[in-house]
């Protein structure tokens, strides 16, 4: 029988850098591969004695390597170990990917927090009551400090025509299926959320886009639109629109309420980002009668606990109710006390704050290396719009991809190509924005005329 490859020692030095123990052991990983120190071909020692070799958790090992192989560095083979990879450098660096095509903002939330909150749920009498099938909108008590986090944005529903959701993703999904059936039209913004495309398809609706300035969606193409297509509903992602981070005014959205009211066509107003950049008053609140309000705890606090929020006009309520039973029956309660406890304590506010202060200083990066690539009018935000013709967003996907940056494809978005064109840029993804600040200076070396000849990679 053929024994299996002896791992190699490794020892890596962790730069002690302030950053979690599981970045700085990728960072020495990097460098020891980068110098030479771990050739191609050389096995990694298994993760729990390097764990104990060092006096960390075996998860943190774990997500490291993850991490690494993600990046290329490594390369996992079942049942031999993990190996580092054949690496490609250039000025003596191994060439580190940074993602910027996934919408995922940050900053991260401490490990401790989470910890703290699960102890802190385990030691309640009533954990069970929480445990098992509840009603289809959710623990009533949640749905009312939901609802009154939401007034401090502007917003005024009432919790009893309130659903807790497995997420944003979930509300739409419900929504609509509460309203629209296969073949139906759903109108959108010309580039929307991916996420709504990848939901018309699998349950058979048709997208139309309609046309936008920097305002957001246009009402008389939207008016034109309803004509042509006879849809009854339009999908809108009104404050920081995913991909364009456009806010809609309040004024704009007046005008989009007349049209709606006009041709009587329905809105599903997808909100995730409304705790983030409010200031707006929301569509749900002009016109609460015929619109349907999305919001989540996903892009403003934390995706994996999987809590959205939909509010429905009382004349749908049940068959939004029956759409819920369908599709999952009901939100987790445990997500939903986590994060109305968060709400009550405060936790949501701060982290809420320090996510805009994150955006802020990750736009003003942007800013200061992109320059007049991107809009004028870019407030606040983890992704950012750079508005171009489709052979140029090819072309600069083309050239990032190989300067080691990946960028939202153009098909993601993009609902009409004869209407709007670009590419998304996801600022909020690196965890360190040094790795941020050197992606973007590839996408501005892209960007320059002068581009056959830049070859630093980062």
């Amino acid at each position: 029988m053929k024994s299996k490859p002896r791992a190699n020692t490794w020892l890596p030095a962790l730069p002690n850098n302030g950053e979690p123990i599981y970045s700085q052991l990728l960072s020495a990983l990097e460098a020891d591969v980068a110098a030479g120190r771990l050739p191609a071909g050389f096995r990694m020692p298994p993760q729990r004695e390097l764990a104990r070799t060092l006096g960390i958790s075996a998860g943190t090992v774990t997500k490291a390597y993850a991490e690494a192989e993600r990046l290329g560095l490594v390369q996992g083979q079942v049942g031999r170990g993990t190996f580092v990879s054949g690496r490609e450098q250039s000025n003596g660096r191994a060439r580190r990917v940074v993602d910027l095509s996934l919408n995922i903002p940050g900053p991260r939330m401490p490990a401790a927090l989470l910890s703290a909150a699960f102890s802190k749920i385990g030691r309640r009498n009533d954990l069970l009551n929480y445990a098992g099938y509840i009603a289809h909108p959710g623990i009533e008590e949640h749905r009312q400090v939901f609802a009154a986090m939401l007034r401090d944005i502007g917003y005024e529903p009432s919790a009893e025509n309130m659903l807790i959701t497995n997420g944003a993703q979930h509300s739409m999904n419900v929504a609509l299926g509460a309203i629209c059936k296969p073949g139906d039209t759903v109108l959108t913004e010309a580039a929307t959320f991916h996420g709504m495309k990848a939901l018309a398809e699998f349950s058979h609706y048709k997208i139309a886009g309609v046309a936008m300035d920097a305002d957001g969606i246009l009402p008389e193409a939207l008016d034109q639109t309803v004509v042509r297509t006879r849809a009854k509903v339009l999908f809108t992602i009104p404050t920081l629109q995913n991909p364009t981070a456009r806010i809609m005014s309040n004024e704009r959205r007046r005008e989009i309420v007349k049209i709606a009211r006009k041709r009587d066509i329905l809105l599903v107003e997808d909100d995730v980002y409304g705790l983030i950049a409010h200031g707006v008053e929301p569509l749900a609140q002009m016109a609460p009668e015929r619109t349907f309000y999305v919001n989540s705890f996903s892009k403003c606090v934390l995706p994996g606990l999987r809590v959205g929020l939909l509010v429905a006009p009382p004349p749908y309520l049940q068959q939004v109710y029956r759409a819920m039973r369908a599709t999952a029956w009901m939100g987790s309660p445990i997500a939903s006390m986590i994060i109305a406890d968060w709400i009550r304590d405060g936790t949501v506010r701060k982290i809420v704050r320090g996510m805009h202060e994150e955006a802020d200083r990750r736009t003003r990066l942007a800013k200061s290396i992109l320059g007049d690539a991107m809009p004028a009018r870019q407030p606040p935000s983890f992704h950012i719009w750079l508005e171009m013709p489709a052979d140029e967003v090819s072309r600069l996907a083309n050239y990032s991809r190989r300067h080691g940056v990946l960028t939202t494809p153009l098909s993601a978005p993009v609902v009409d190509q004869t209407l709007i064109c670009g590419m998304r840029v996801s600022i909020g993804a690196p965890e360190r924005i040094e790795d941020l600040e050197s992606a973007l200076r590839v996408l501005a070396a892209g960007l320059s005329d002068d581009t056959e000849h830049h070859t630093s990679y980062i």
